[in-house]
């Protein structure tokens, strides 16, 4: 009897799973207006499905920087340095900032070098004064995956078990059973093609 980690059915549903977690932290971002230079953004994509005899994983992969875009308290160990806040500044642009430290409003610097060092300067120095920061909730990452998309996947997964134990029945008895499987949330009959779509040699056998 073959395992059901090494059905079909379940490599298509983690395939699916992966890109629709793709899909749910890129709207997440997108939503709670995290998206500064895009690099965060981009960096959220779907693994391949690897398999292997008894063993099946897949992956996403993102930026550490959506954790920590994620959580309610951030805690600073250590002041990042002048040089790579600089070179953030710089990415994002200085026409993010609403004033250079220093300057009254409306008033830059004469150079542009000038007023990127003084707005990370500015950021070094505020990072230093308040190392806790308490920042309202985002839920990007818990809303999506804990909340929505994992239990979606082991519904689906539920589902294809009972389609893959009843086609296992039949295969070892010669007769169908009956089996329930759920309808709330699960596309059933995408499971059901995705099995039947197998081409294994007892699924030609019992195609006749």
């Amino acid at each position: 009897m073959a395992d059901f980690e090494d059905s079909p059915i379940l490599h298509k549903l983690l395939q699916d799973f992966t890109k629709r977690v793709e899909r749910g932290l890129q709207d997440a971002v997108r939503r709670e207006g995290v998206v500064l230079t895009g690099e965060l953004l981009h960096s959220i994509r779907a693994g391949s499905v690897t398999q292997g005899k008894g063993w099946i994983s897949a992956h996403i992969y993102y930026s550490d920087l959506l954790r920590i875009k994620d959580m309610k308290v951030l805690n600073y160990s250590t002041i990042p340095p002048l040089g790579p806040l600089a070179r953030w500044v710089e990415q994002v642009g200085t026409g993010r900032f609403a004033y250079v430290p220093g300057y009254p409003a409306g008033v830059r610097p004469a150079t542009e070098i000038e007023t990127i060092y003084r707005i990370a300067a500015g950021i070094q120095h505020h990072l230093r004064a308040t190392p806790n920061v308490q920042r309202g909730y985002r839920g990007i990452y818990n809303e999506t995956l804990k909340y929505n998309l994992i239990p979606q996947f082991y519904e689906d997964m539920r589902a294809a078990a009972n389609v893959w134990a009843a086609q296992q029945f039949r295969d070892a008895f010669g007769f169908e059973t009956t089996i329930n499987l759920p309808t709330e949330n699960v596309n059933a009959s995408r499971i059901q093609a995705a099995w039947n779509a197998r081409t294994t040699k007892v699924a030609r056998q019992y195609a006749s």
